[in-house]
């Protein structure tokens, strides 16, 4: 299983061979996994073994596990010191939708279209839909204290975004300031009195009404008043967000992504061609369409002008 949810254990098993593919026990081996943000979760420890060359390490994932792809690096070494590397990777997403994906476009094989090709294309089609329905705020000059009113006075560090609720436009579960992780959902910077750039660190309070703290790079530091500017950038949800609808459209656009490979001939079994025939030939854009047709439902109304 290629995709994962929060609160459920990645059970990474493997076998051992040697030279002539007769299952071994090496002198030992060792699981590695780590982050998209490259921090180690478990760093050279012993896997167990149920069997002769059947090895097993079970890691249960956090119920604030961050969104996205994570890696594992296992390696075995010989009696003579040889060593071998197997590397694997999973994702952690808020929903599995691979079989939803597979049950949608009769593809139940995994021969044809294997878990961790359906699971990429998700997390990617996840990550695209997710700057389709967010809106981007560039260049900002952020509100003031809103309980206080005090603004860059040298001393004040919370304010306020203009618009609400922050996104979480890394899709990773959390809404991050700069500097705090390798995802970040808002960022900014500041002119100093020299008309020099630096670099802002921000922390969020309050993603829901976009309470953040902004302070200079070292994280303690107030703006000073002599500033002379002070701008951020991030992401706004649409008030009308729902996760079922856009749940429904990363799997109608996997699915998009997916039947693109199903009209390569060389990549399709005739049970595929049997059952994704009408979709290939009547609309090989069906999919687009629908993932289009969500993404407005939750988008909801867009102001514009009149043609006359």
């Amino acid at each position: 299983m290629s995709i994962y949810e929060r609160g459920e254990t990645y059970a990474h098993r493997i076998d051992i061979r040697n030279r002539l593919s007769v299952l071994t026990t090496p002198s030992s081996i060792k699981e590695n996994i780590y982050d998209q943000c490259g921090h180690w979760l478990v760093q050279s420890q012993s896997m167990s073994s149920d069997a002769v060359g059947k090895f097993y390490y079970n890691y249960p994932l956090t119920s604030t596990a961050t969104y996205g792809q994570y890696h594992s690096r296992v390696t075995a070494t010989d009696i003579g010191g040889n060593v071998s590397i197997f590397t694997d990777e999973f994702w952690i997403m808020p929903w599995d939708i691979i079989q939803e994906v597979r049950d949608s476009m009769g593809i139940p094989e995994a021969k044809t279209v294997s878990d961790d090709i359906i699971a990429r294309t998700a997390w990617n089609s996840y990550k695209f839909t997710l700057r389709e329905l967010y809106t981007f705020i560039n260049r900002e000059c952020p509100d003031c204290n809103v309980e206080t009113g005090a603004g860059f006075d040298g001393t004040n560090t919370t304010f306020q975004t203009k618009q609400y609720p922050i996104a979480d436009i890394n899709g990773d579960g959390a809404v991050t300031g700069s500097n705090t992780s390798c995802a970040t959902d808002i960022s900014g910077y500041w002119i100093n009195s020299l008309g020099h750039y630096q670099t802002a660190k921000i922390t969020v309070s309050q993603a829901e009404y976009g309470e953040i703290s902004i302070f200079q790079n070292d994280g303690v530091t107030a703006i000073p008043s002599t500033n002379q500017g002070v701008w951020i950038d991030y992401w706004v949800r649409p008030p009308l967000y729902d996760d079922l609808m856009t749940h429904a459209a990363v799997v109608r656009l996997t699915c998009y992504e997916l039947s693109k490979r199903l009209q390569s001939l060389d990549e399709v079994t005739l049970a595929d061609i049997k059952n994704n025939s009408p979709i290939i030939t009547l609309d090989p854009r069906m999919w687009y369409k629908e993932y289009k047709r969500y993404i407005g439902n939750v988008r909801g109304p867009v102001s514009g002008g009149v043609d006359l």
